[in-house]
């Protein structure tokens, strides 16, 4: 297989197999025929093939008229804070995010920095299928900008925004794991900013990936060791451009991606309260959480883009998914995990409770994910097939197949962004929920094989 992924918000695959030159040129090429005369930001995270992928990008962009700003090594909330910051027309994010090192990507980002919505994403989709790109038959050929350190006027709005006297004076010690990925580096002179003790490891942006840039317990060994042998008082785990993360308590607890959204919600819901936005896969322990401050839950399919346009349209205060991907109306509607790990250390600050602690409070679900890789012309006519275990029951379409029985949620959904059927369950009872997805996967497994 050559799995190619095309969504609203971009295109991604293995490098070399279905990415490649001709394609990153002609999306790119797409995208600045799509969007008006004006600077075009790029940015990238620390994938070897992300500079090739950059400079093909770059040129497409001159190509079609467009100044380019570039960012260099920049992760992608960053780079979707600074288009408005310079009022450009967009931005290009050259990175897989959680992909392994062989994937990479292009995420397209509109004028307000956020991804492109969905009728943006097929306008795209449409003028890259027709292949007619802007010519410009140029008197003077458009600029490069090199943007030496573009993280220096998000630093300082991040800090305009937080409440750092507190974390001061906490005198917090953290180990951070930004994955040798586009935030390596800058995490530095975030925590010092912050007053914070910072042992970083994997901080070299060097695109070797010590293990999956993926948040999520199995790659958080290494930050729990650290956390308990330097006694720190919370660890943070990265993906490749900073817009995810997972956390490790003080005790050393590797926690699921999928507390990042509810252990932080209460506080940040009291400040400001609103609706929250998740997707269809995401814990029930942020409907617990939300209940308890009598504020209402929408759920939307999974992915940035549609989290984050359901966010603009209910106006909602806060909202994420079970990936570790957070956005907050007071700061920017991205997933950023630069802005969710100081919001963390100001919460545990000012509430002064230890990280294992807030975790007690939160109700306990056990969540089963499993996935089948599937070849991509599949994907959606196996994914319907789950309907046949289901007969009689309400089913929820909106994304692949979700319903819900007494103490039990499924959800079935093809994957945007890998060549993958993901199936989720979760119940009180882990037994419960395990059992589920092993019957489901079994099905799938027939029909596969």
């Amino acid at each position: 297989m050559k799995p190619l992924k095309l969504s609203v918000s971009g295109v991604r695959g293995i490098v070399g197999q279905a990415i490649t030159p001709e394609l990153v040129i002609n999306f790119a090429s797409a995208f600045g025929t799509m969007v008006p005369a004006g600077p075009v930001l790029v940015g990238r995270d620390s994938r070897n093939s992300s500079p090739m992928l950059t400079d093909g990008v770059i040129s497409a962009l001159l190509a079609t008229g467009h100044e380019v700003i570039d960012l260099g090594l920049c992760p992608t909330p960053i780079t979707q804070f600074l288009v408005k910051n310079k009022k450009a027309r967009g931005a290009v994010s050259v990175t897989a995010g959680h992909n392994p090192a062989s994937w990479n990507a292009l995420n397209f980002i509109n004028s307000q920095g956020t991804y492109l919505n969905e009728f943006q994403g097929q306008e795209l989709l449409d003028i890259y299928h027709l292949g007619r790109f802007k010519q410009l038959a140029l008197k003077r050929a458009p600029k490069i900008i090199r943007e030496l350190n573009p993280e220096e006027p998000y630093l300082e709005w991040l800090l305009g925004r937080l409440h750092p006297t507190p974390i001061k004076r906490a005198k917090f010690r953290i180990i951070v794991d930004p994955t040798n990925g586009a935030a390596s580096k800058l995490i530095d002179k975030l925590f010092a900013l912050l007053g914070v003790q910072l042992i970083a490891i994997n901080n070299e942006g060097n695109g070797y990936f010590p293990h999956d840039p993926e948040p999520r317990p199995r790659n958080a060994i290494e930050v729990s060791s650290l956390v308990k042998i330097t006694t720190a008082d919370v660890g943070f785990l990265l993906n490749s451009d900073a817009s995810r993360v997972s956390l490790v308590s003080e005790d050393g607890e590797t926690l699921s991606e999928e507390y990042t959204l509810p252990l932080v919600a209460r506080y940040y819901l009291k400040k400001h309260p609103g609706p929250v936005v998740t997707n269809l896969s995401t814990s029930m322990m942020i409907d617990q959480v939300a209940r308890g401050l009598n504020l209402p839950v929408i759920r939307t399919k999974v992915g940035q883009s549609a989290i984050i346009q359901a966010m603009l349209e209910e106006k909602a205060s806060l909202s994420g998914e079970g990936s570790g991907g957070l956005a907050f109306d007071f700061f920017q509607p991205a997933f950023d995990a630069l802005v969710t790990m100081a919001l963390y250390l100001e919460m545990m600050a000012v509430e002064g409770e230890k990280l294992s602690t807030l975790v007690k409070r939160l109700p306990r679900y056990h969540i089963v994910k499993d996935s089948l890789v599937c070849p991509a012309y599949r994907l959606h006519t196996l994914v319907a097939e789950v309907k046949k275990l289901y007969k009689g029951l309400e089913i929820n379409q909106l994304d692949g197949l979700r319903l819900e029985k007494k103490d039990l949620w499924v959800h079935v959904r093809a994957s945007t962004t890998e060549p993958l059927i993901r199936v989720i369950a979760e119940s009180t009872s882990q037994h419960r929920a395990q059992m589920e997805v092993d019957r489901i996967m079994a099905f799938l497994r027939r029909l596969t094989a």
